[in-house]
């Protein structure tokens, strides 16, 4: 009996030290619960800015990772990078950049400022915390839709002569290289919305019309024609059966031809054509054209990587490498217009294979997705393929910022019936 007596007596006096550690852990809670949705709800306006402003997605981007930091969500990343073969190969991408410092012949300070141009893939593992419910993914996607249909609309106003053009001259709010990937992607979004059971199936539909147009006839930017053909294929390899496949390529194969055959829009695609032709001459020709300066500046970055195949120059050294090695040539450029190129001629064929991991971790992954996911993230691959062959998205500010967001928000429910992905 006296032991009861003290049994109970030591839990009175526990009682008030349990129910104080108790509330602590359920404040806790709450507050991480409020900053996740808080996160949530600024990565919808964050995706929003990557489209309009950069100031706005920097100073957005610094307040994610605040909440990041603030809701614990750091001591997640390991369980992430264990579950998510995208995240882990993104991070590892960044380490090799980070690995580049220690050695190579970039001016000082030029590699640090070449690291924090690649820290959106950073942010592909950040994003995933806060858009691992269907609510936040939701808004997420809303915000997309939202802007990109104001980017497609400011376009024709542009067009139209309501609103005026861009510094550089085109009917676009970015640039035309920029616009044109953005819009080429929300096309193949709208196709799969228009064939899906979605009540506004006959808006996609039309949306879908506009983007075709806004890019072959409007904007012209050739990334995005390319994106958009190869996309549309991709669409009917998804969707669509063998006969609905073959029709489409034809249908292509006709619009194309009648494209090049007969509208004035289809100058700068001739002039690719025409700048292709003549460097695979026995002389090559040089030209003023941007895919004639491509080509040279894709020959001297060979050069270079043949230089150091291993390694690389090291992280920041494109520039000074390839002034070095294009000595008296006119075309001297800051990066080669190809993200293979500029992360081989920085980090050798050990950073080749990490961001071919990257990407070939996105097929992977995107076919253990359920459908709609899978469709999307596949055709984010694509993009993001075509584009790293002509341009540098991942070094880009816009175009980094707007691939890391979708990447994460196709992956961020990244288990999926207890599976790694």
């Amino acid at each position: 009996m006296p032991n009861k007596v003290k049994l109970l007596l030591e839990k009175l006096l526990l009682l008030p030290f349990l129910m104080d550690t108790a509330f602590k852990q359920t404040l806790i809670q709450r507050i991480q619960r409020h900053l996740l949705e808080y996160g949530g709800f600024i990565t919808a306006f964050f995706i929003v800015s990557i489209f309009f402003s950069t100031s706005c997605a920097i100073v957005l981007s610094v307040l994610l990772i605040a909440l990041w930091l603030l809701s614990l969500q750091f001591m997640t990343l390991p369980a992430i990078v264990k579950k998510s073969h995208v995240a882990a190969w993104s991070l590892l991408l960044l380490a090799c950049f980070i690995f580049g410092l220690s050695y190579g012949t970039a001016v000082p300070g030029r590699g640090f400022t070449m690291v924090m141009k690649y820290r959106e893939l950073f942010f592909i593992p950040v994003l995933f915390s806060f858009l691992t419910t269907e609510r936040y993914r939701s808004w997420a996607w809303k915000a997309f839709i939202i802007a990109s249909i104001l980017t497609l609309l400011i376009s024709f106003l542009m067009s139209f002569g309501i609103i005026g053009l861009n510094t550089q001259g085109d009917p676009a709010f970015k640039s035309r290289i920029t616009h044109s990937i953005f819009i080429a992607f929300f096309a193949f979004f709208c196709a799969h919305k228009a064939c899906g059971d979605d009540r506004y199936a006959r808006l996609y539909l039309a949306l879908l019309l506009l983007c075709g147009y806004n890019l072959f006839f409007v904007v012209e930017g050739r990334t995005g024609q390319l994106i958009f053909v190869m996309l549309i294929l991709l669409f009917a390899i998804q969707r669509l059966t063998r006969k609905g496949l073959l029709f489409s390529v034809l249908a292509i194969i006709i619009f194309l031809a009648l494209f090049l055959s007969f509208s004035e829009k289809a100058v700068r695609l001739r002039e690719g054509f025409a700048n292709t032709q003549a460097y695979l001459q026995p002389k090559p020709e040089q030209t003023e054209s941007s895919m004639g300066q491509r080509y040279t500046f894709w020959k001297y970055s060979l050069k270079l990587i043949a230089e150091k195949p291993l390694l690389g120059h090291g992280t920041g050294s494109f520039a000074r490498e390839y002034q070095r090695i294009a000595n008296g040539e006119h075309f001297i450029t800051e990066h080669p217009h190809n993200e293979f190129f500029m992360i081989g001629v920085q980090l050798g064929l050990l950073g080749l294979f990490v961001y071919s991991g990257f990407l070939a971790s996105q097929y992977y992954c995107s076919r253990k997705l359920p459908n709609e996911e899978k469709w999307l993230a596949q055709g984010v691959l694509l993009s993001l393929i075509i584009t790293s062959l002509f341009n540098t998205p991942i070094l880009d500010h816009t175009e980094g910022h707007w691939f890391a967001s979708l990447i994460a928000l196709c992956f961020a429910n990244f288990q999926v019936n207890d599976k790694v992905i």
